[in-house]
């Protein structure tokens, strides 16, 4: 067989070959010299748990994301990641790295994303370059790999919100999709809204009142355990800490609260510039004046790179097609964006816009749909930019090109 044959037959599936294993060795680069600090706050908080405390011990406490209530100081993001955690480390103890939790949401996202593809009627090629592209081309991959215990809860919420829509389109098994969505909310409480798609599609009539009433179950008894841990921490079943958060003074992000209260539209442009607009920073050979460039030529912003750069493949949703779930999709798309677009803080220290995990589950259903059923040359291309950005770039907020040799 000829060269110029076999590519013609097997070249998409070695370009798949090739960035798999690329998107895998960046990972490993990124848990071994990529990263930057040493949280364990997950990890404490599973210790904490294990020995019947529900708050974090006052030695070495976090400086940031946690929540102090008269003097008692709480991680307020869902208790789910650190449940996860608490096998683990019953055996191996404070050592066992909760960066696993990003690991774990990385291998659950390619799965759910090649199955759900397939229900798309792409084929199995095609199925696993969009596995590819949520994995290494978009936030998910940064937020994965980077060391953080807001970065973690968020890549295993957007996980479990792509496992319930694997349900759906796969069985619509209603008590299954009821316990991924209780599972996404119980790490990061906003995805609860993510219920406003099966609403939708019942409106619509592809779900049954029946199966509604049936997820509703698992949903309802994970919001009335969650009501009872906020309620032991905070004396209150709707406080999840938020209200106690102490990194309101951190700047440069508290600096926002200055010009409007934690949830206001006046923080709405920051928010969408940084989603639609943000570029990243260039590299420059005198940090002090003009602009000439050195290697590695440029560095992400730390407020966040555009979805755009950060994946390009999103370009394909400009060429809008309606199909049979883009209404409920768009819908429940607005709708996670709200809290997110009007918070005060859009993020820092992060690798693209990182809040955009929230509601990015739903424009990869409209994302299929404007695809078709098949992936073009350009598709594949905009998935190999998008690899090769996160790959190389994701720890150049601070610095860190792992792939260059630069430390």
């Amino acid at each position: 067989m000829s060269v110029v044959l076999y590519l013609r037959q097997y070249g998409k599936l070695f370009l798949f070959l090739l960035m798999l294993g690329f998107g895998i060795y960046s990972t490993y680069l990124y848990l071994t010299i990529g990263q930057r600090g040493y949280d364990i706050d997950l990890v404490v908080l599973a210790y904490q748990f294990l020995h019947w405390n529900l708050d974090l011990p006052v030695i070495n406490l976090p400086v940031r994301d946690i929540a102090n209530y008269h003097n008692n100081f709480y991680i307020y993001f869902g208790p789910l990641s650190s449940i996860l955690l608490m096998p683990f480390v019953l055996v191996f103890g404070q050592s066992f790295p909760q960066v696993s939790i990003g690991i774990f949401s990385l291998i659950t996202s390619f799965i759910a994303t090649y199955s759900i593809a397939k229900k798309f009627k792409f084929d199995r090629v095609d199925s696993l370059w969009l596995s590819v592209f949520i994995v290494f081309s978009t936030v998910l991959f940064s937020t994965s790999v980077i060391n953080g215990s807001a970065y973690e809860v968020q890549a295993l919420g957007f996980a479990f919100i792509l496992l319930s829509l694997w349900a759906y389109f796969s069985k619509k098994h209603p008590l299954l999709i009821g316990l991924f969505i209780s599972m996404a909310f119980l790490s990061r409480f906003t995805l609860l809204l993510s219920l406003m798609f099966f609403g939708m599609e019942f409106l619509q009539k592809r779900f049954s009142f029946r199966s509604l009433v049936l997820l509703m179950i698992p949903v309802i008894l994970a919001l009335g355990a969650f009501g009872v841990y906020n309620n032991r921490r905070f004396h209150s079943v709707f406080e999840t800490g938020y209200g106690y958060n102490i990194s309101t003074h951190d700047l440069p992000i508290g600096v926002n609260l200055k010009y409007g209260k934690e949830i206001s539209i006046v923080h709405l442009p920051a928010n969408l510039y940084a989603f639609l607009f943000m570029p990243p920073d260039p590299v420059l050979v005198d940090v002090y004046g003009g602009m000439v460039l050195k290697f590695p030529y440029m560095k992400a912003n730390p407020w966040g790179v555009a979805i755009w750069i950060t994946s390009p493949l999103f370009l394909l949703l400009l060429a809008w097609k309606k199909g049979k779930y883009t209404l409920s999709a768009a819908i429940t798309t607005l709708l996670l964006t709200l809290p997110v677009f009007l918070w005060y803080s859009i993020g820092y220290a992060q690798f693209g816009y990182r809040y955009a995990l929230d509601f990015m589950p739903f424009l990869i259903i409209l994302l299929l749909t404007c695809l078709d059923g098949k992936l073009s040359k350009t598709a594949i291309g905009l998935i190999i930019l998008g690899v090769l950005f996160n790959c190389l770039y994701s720890g150049s907020i601070w610095g860190v090109y792992p792939h260059f040799g630069m430390m």
